[in-house]
């Protein structure tokens, strides 16, 4: 079932395949946010003590775990410039996994336990990413930023710990229109 040959392959998932399909992931954000013209981009992998700086780049010590894109002020900032900076992780994602896919596919790239790696960990951090539901400390996924985007017409400020209070003042909001009209 499982043997020492299979700690190689643990390690080369955590510590290369993970973090560039997080890398990848986190680079959807960044280039939306760009297009529509944000300022402050800052790409951080990993978390811990910074151990390497380039531009807007960072890594941190514990590089394999935890992702952040961080960016200021969308210039365009409607309901669709918000939809794909919060769609862009999952559809890098998707697009870079299948592409890989076809690559082996085809016949250019061998398969390997890299490519397969690749391929899953790009789609499970896409299906993932879309279920609608906010994690323990309060952050919402990205599925549900968009589903707030739809059905509200905007985006919360999150602020760690402040999320649920955020979300029932808006919603509250709608509900207090609704009975307007």
């Amino acid at each position: 079932m499982f043997g020492l040959e299979d700690v190689k392959l643990i390690f080369l998932a955590l510590f290369v395949v993970f973090p560039l399909v997080s890398f990848i992931h986190e680079t959807g954000y960044l280039f939306f946010a760009y297009l529509f013209g944000a300022k402050e981009l800052k790409l951080t992998i990993g978390c811990g003590k910074p151990i390497f700086r380039w531009k807007i780049l960072e890594f941190r010590r514990y590089y394999f775990w935890y992702g952040w894109c961080y960016y200021k002020d969308l210039q365009n900032d409607t309901r669709l410039s918000n939809i794909l900076v919060y769609s862009g992780p999952v559809i890098f994602n998707i697009t870079s996994g299948i592409f890989l896919n076809w690559l082996t596919l085809k016949g250019v790239i061998k398969p390997s336990i890299f490519t397969y790696q690749f391929v899953y960990f790009s789609l499970y951090f896409a299906v993932f990413d879309l279920i609608p539901m906010t994690y323990q400390d309060g952050q919402p996924s990205n599925g549900r930023v968009i589903y707030e985007l739809l059905r509200y017409g905007r985006k919360n400020s999150y602020q760690k710990g402040d999320y649920n209070q955020e979300m029932r003042k808006i919603r509250n909001n709608t509900k207090q229109k609704r009975k307007e009209v």
